[in-house]
């Protein structure tokens, strides 16, 4: 079982959880009394045009517009080894998502703590102990409840305040869904979109279809077995891994073998090839 984690995911993880302490602090809320007055104080203009750009991040359309984008990011940061930039986009969306609610919210803290004790519990189940289950849908479930929790000025007391949460909860799902649909649609279009095909590793293209099976054909089973190489995807446990010049199709001895990760041959069967991690 591979315990180690990647630390390139370790960077925009730290930003995230930096910036949400930060956001913990106590701010000005909407029903808090005003202050009172100073002589020569300086103007509040500055104050007002960031309560103006808060109201805006909580506008219904731009919440589901963060969250979308925000979860695509979060799966391409865990799909693609390597890569940064999907990171980055989701720590900015959710940052101005619960900056934006900081300003009215009295569940800040707590629904900071739960998203956040949500995306350790995702990068458990992808990068610790993959095909667990329950760490990824307790981690989904406590990602949802954090954002639909500081959305509350307070708790519902009345059945219009119950009924503006059903239509925050129903824009955190259309949210997911648009998310769901969108990384649907990137995954398959990603390899020919340009600049973005670059996140994406792919294995050399060969003259012709001949010289790649003529590359295959000098790495027989005599000199392939033995031979070490380096994963240059997830073997759970198939993927790809890279010897020398060529990609070929392996098969993991065990449960998970992370990209990067030095693997060698120590099976072949036909067109089976069985690596371990060394």
């Amino acid at each position: 079982m591979n315990w180690r984690i990647p630390m390139r995911r370790v960077g925009w993880l730290t930003v995230l959880l930096l910036t949400g302490l930060l956001l913990s602090a106590p701010v000005a809320r909407a029903d808090d009394p005003p202050a009172q007055p100073e002589i020569g104080r300086a103007s509040d203009q500055p104050a007002k045009w960031l309560d103006r750009v808060a109201e805006f991040f909580r506008l219904p359309i731009v919440n589901v517009a963060l969250i979308t984008v925000g979860l695509i990011g979060l799966f391409f940061e865990f799909k693609l080894p390597g890569t940064t930039f999907p990171g980055s986009v989701a720590a900015i969306c959710f940052v101005l998502f619960f900056w934006a609610y900081s300003f009215v919210g009295q569940f800040t803290l707590l629904a900071i703590l739960l998203f956040l004790l949500g995306l350790v519990l995702l990068g458990v189940e992808v990068f610790v102990v993959p095909g667990l289950g329950f760490a990824g849908v307790a981690g989904a479930a406590l990602m949802f409840l954090g954002l639909l929790l500081v959305t509350l000025a307070h708790w519902p007391s009345n059945q219009n305040e119950w009924t503006d949460l059903g239509a925050t909860f129903g824009s955190i799902a259309v949210g997911l869904a648009l998310a769901l649909g969108g990384t649907l649609t990137l995954t398959w279009s990603l390899p020919n979109m340009p600049f973005l095909n670059r996140m994406v590793l792919q294995p050399p293209v060969e003259a012709d279809a001949g010289a790649s099976s003529r590359s295959l054909s000098h790495s027989g089973p005599v000199e392939l077995l033995g031979a070490m190489g380096v994963a240059v995807t997830p073997l759970r446990p198939s993927g790809k891994a890279q010897f020398g010049e060529q990609f070929l199709d392996v098969i993991a001895e065990g449960d998970y073998i992370s990209p990067g990760g030095r693997v060698q041959v120590v099976e072949i069967e036909g067109a089976r090839i069985v690596v371990k991690e060394i």
